[in-house]
């Protein structure tokens, strides 16, 4: 039987299941400021400063060559709200891997899911990094 009730059910229940899928239960966040960390087999630290400024270390990927590291990709900068406040822009000022320095550059990531995710365009290595507890 496909009367009014029936369709309002089937609705409510699409209605549901879409919130699910949106994310609804998982809140945004504000303010990219904290200190980050890699997560699963990735290595190394993010501590964005109230400042201003930031200092990324011992990094297992290089988000400005776009390329794993030996856990050994360092860098400072500067950073500010970008697009809309959706992304963080990252302006490495100084970054080194090993003993290598490193060209610095502007890098643009979003991080209203808790999560900053570097990678290169192809997809094929990357850094996820999570903003730890204490700081959402």
């Amino acid at each position: 039987m496909n009367g009014p009730t029936s369709v309002g059910r089937y609705a409510a229940i699409a209605f549901a299941a879409a919130l699910t899928l949106t994310g609804c239960s998982s809140p945004q966040i504000s303010s990219p400021i904290g200190e980050w960390v890699a997560i699963g087999d990735d290595h190394g630290t993010l501590s964005i400063n109230p400042d201003g400024t930031f200092v990324m270390t011992d990094a297992s990927y290089n988000p400005l060559e776009y390329r794993p590291a030996e856990n050994d990709f360092n860098a400072t900068g500067t950073w500010q709200l970008a697009h809309n406040d959706s992304e963080v822009a990252l302006d490495f000022e100084s970054a080194s891997q090993g003993e290598d320095d490193i060209e610095p550059r502007v890098y643009f990531v979003p991080f209203r899911s808790g999560t900053l995710r570097f990678e290169d365009p192809e997809g094929t290595a990357d850094i996820e990094l999570r903003l730890t507890p204490a700081n959402t």
